[in-house]
């Protein structure tokens, strides 16, 4: 998969995944939703890391652009 996700967007992706590990792990509380929000949180730090997120692709997302813009992507469709 190629990279869809810019450089802002990656610093901002990283900084949040870090403070809610952060968070979730200094808290006395586990629990499911402490559970569910560590997983979010490792995945916010995955994607900022490898610069992919399967979450934007499957909505057709790219922030990483030239222009600085975030695109839409249209699929091509077959001709039949």
């Amino acid at each position: 998969m190629q990279r869809n996700i810019s450089g802002l967007e990656r610093v901002l992706r990283l900084l949040l995944g870090l403070g809610v590990c952060t968070a979730v792990l200094l808290s006395g509380h586990k629990n499911l939703a402490d559970s569910v929000l560590l997983l979010v949180g490792f995945f916010l730090v995955l994607n900022a890391l490898t610069a992919r997120c399967y979450l934007w692709r499957w909505l057709g997302i790219n922030s990483l652009r030239k222009s600085g813009s975030c695109a839409i992507e249209s699929s091509p469709r077959s001709k039949g």
